[in-house]
Order: structure tokens, then C-alpha cells, then sequence
């Protein structure tokens, strides 16, 4: 396969063919021409689509798809990890069809509401308590349990052979274990919802003591760790979050957000811009390009996470922005 590169969405828009054209300089140009190259492969990821659908012109939209297609990119399947050889266009539309599959079911509705602990927990002027967030959680998973089983009753399981009558089966039994745990669902117990936010963490005296943007990007992640855990020793992250590479660069990531190591400003609310989303859809880009040859963004702070990031997990992907990969790489391709 020779080289895989995974383009932030900034490098992706500025590929089209529109913004190089419009570009004073021919640095995406000659990006673009490197990465049609037999010896590499361009890959993308959801948060790559989660992204151009937030677009609002749809001709917009479908530049970005048809700069997947100019550069035959990959999709990365989230679930497999593999890649796919479906044409971008039609991964595109299946991407759409699950969003809307998604909403119908109350997937939707359950991630928004699911969203809003972790905006209270990050400092944003959220109006409803952690109580009454935990009450609509679980109206709103009472529903999906409820759309799920209506799907699953509506299939004739007498028509179906093995495995799939096992499958479904299972599934129903899943359900109603999941039924049983919702009673259990409890709201965070904190005391003082003013202390939220970054802010706290960034002043205690420990964290200012580490001078984060001054410790070397392969230790700063082990270092931000170390000083939290030190100062919650009875919190475990195996109690929360499997072990997996990918749970640990999106762990490194907060981390260095919650420290202030080139953060993103995602305690900030602009009318039109949604810097929480922003933040975790960085995150997300992060945890997708675990393990290719090249991460490419423009995106200063971005890059400097990203990097931090896979030197804790011993990954090799090397990180850079647009003009250093042409500059330093392009004689390697």
C-alpha cells in the first residue's frame, strides 16, 4: 500500500479545486499532486463526513466529496478499522441514510442529551442540572429501547436461518438487560457546579508548576497524567474507559485540553460556532489517524496535541502541516 495519509478537514477543503484556484500560492497544488502519487493512499474518516455535513451549501459539500473521489480515497469503517473500497459518493449517501436512521431511532436525540453532562462538566453555561440532564437520559434511552424492539418485532424470525435468528435473539435479550440497568443511571454528584470547567484544574498549583508548553512533546501527556492522578488518586480511568490506543490518545487529548497545552478554546460560545463540537471533532481526527504514515493539518495547536498524543502511545505516525510534508517528505514518496 506504501504511504497512508489522513488530511485534517481544513487540508481537505483547501484541495478543492475552487480554493486552489483562488490560492496566491501553489502550495496545495503541488499537495495535491504528491498525494495522486500510485504510492500513496488518502484515507478519511465519520468525523470527516460528520464535518462536510455541517457545511451549509450543499455545492460545498460535494466539493469536498469529489476531492475524496479525485484522490480515490479510503474510508475508514469505525467499527472494523479497515478500510473500504466503496466509492466516496456512495459512502456519502450511506453516511446520510444512518444519520437519518439515527434520528428516527432516538440515536440522535440520546447523543445530544448524552453531550449536554460533558458541556456542564467543561464549563458551559448549561441551564439544566446534572439531575435533570439524568432524567432526560433516560426518557429519551426508554425510547430507543422501545424503537428497537418495535424494528426487531416487526421481523419474522420463523423466515430467517441461522445465524441471523441467533443474532436477532440476542439482540432482544441485550435490550432488556439495557432496560434493567436504566433504573440504575445516576446523575454526577457534584457539589459546587461554579467550580466546573478547565479553569479550576489549570490553577491548582501542581498543573502551573509543570509549565506545560515548556516539557518536551513526548512527555508532556505522562507528565499532565501523572500530576492528575497524583491529585485524584482514587480515580481510575480502567474504571471508565477500556484499555484500547485509541481510548488512550482520546484521554492524552483531554488531558492536554484540561491543562491548557495548546488548547482548544472549547469553554467559548460564539453565536454560529460550536467550539465544544469544534474540539471533540479534532479529537475524534486524532484518534482516527492512529497509526497512518502521514496526519496533515494546517492547524498549529492541532498538530502539536496530535503529536503528543501518538508519541504516548508509541505510534509512529508522523505529523505535519501541508508545507513541512512537501518540504521534508515528498523525496521519500
Amino acid at each position: 500500500m506504501g504511504f497512508v495519509i489522513y488530511l485534517d478537514q481544513n487540508t481537505l477543503s483547501d484541495l478543492r479545486q475552487r480554493k486552489i484556484d483562488e490560492s496566491p500560492n501553489d502550495l496545495f497544488r503541488l499537495l495535491k499532486h504528491a498525494l495522486k502519487s500510485e504510492q500513496i493512499t488518502v484515507v478519511y474518516s465519520h468525523v470527516t463526513l460528520d464535518e462536510i455535513l455541517q457545511i451549509p451549501k450543499a455545492e460545498y459539500r460535494q466539493e469536498h466529496i469529489d476531492i475524496l473521489a479525485e484522490l480515490d480515497a479510503k474510508y475508514i469503517e469505525p467499527l472494523q478499522h479497515t478500510l473500504s473500497n466503496q466509492e466516496p459518493d456512495n459512502i456519502w449517501y450511506a453516511h446520510l441514510e444512518n444519520k437519518k436512521s439515527n434520528a428516527d431511532l432516538g440515536i440522535t436525540s440520546l447523543m445530544e442529551i448524552s453531550q449536554l453532562s460533558s458541556r456542564k462538566i467543561s464549563g458551559l453555561p448549561i441551564d439544566e442540572s446534572f439531575s435533570e440532564i439524568n432524567e432526560k437520559l433516560k426518557v429519551n434511552l426508554g425510547t430507543l429501547i422501545f424503537n428497537c424492539e418495535s424494528q426487531l418485532d416487526s421481523i419474522d424470525l420463523e423466515k430467517l436461518n441461522e445465524p441471523l435468528r441467533s443474532y436477532f435473539v440476542n439482540m432482544h435479550s441485550q435490550l432488556d438487560e439495557l432496560r434493567t440497568k436504566l433504573s440504575s443511571l445516576q446523575a454526577p454528584n457534584i457539589a459546587n457546579e461554579q467550580q466546573l470547567g478547565p479553569q479550576q484544574f489549570r490553577e491548582m498549583p501542581s498543573i502551573k508548576a509543570l509549565e506545560v508548553k515548556s516539557i518536551e512533546i513526548k512527555d508532556v501527556v505522562n507528565a499532565i497524567e501523572a500530576t492528575f492522578k497524583l491529585e485524584n488518586n482514587s480515580f481510575d480511568f480502567a474504571d471508565y474507559f477500556e484499555d484500547t490506543p485509541q481510548n488512550a490518545v482520546a484521554r492524552a487529548y483531554s488531558l492536554m485540553n484540561w491543562a491548557g497545552y495548546h488548547a482548544d478554546d472549547f469553554t467559548r460560545t460564539k453565536k454560529g460556532k460550536d467550539r465544544f463540537n469544534a474540539s471533540n471533532n479534532d479529537m475524534q481526527h486524532a484518534v482516527s489517524a492512529l497509526g497512518v504514515s502521514f496526519l496533515i493539518s494546517g492547524d498549529i495547536n492541532f498538530v502539536k496535541k496530535a503529536k503528543a498524543c501518538f508519541a504516548y502511545v508509541d505510534c509512529s505516525t508522523v505529523v505535519c502541516n501541508p508545507q513541512e510534508f512537501i518540504e521534508k517528505h515528498c523525496n521519500f514518496i
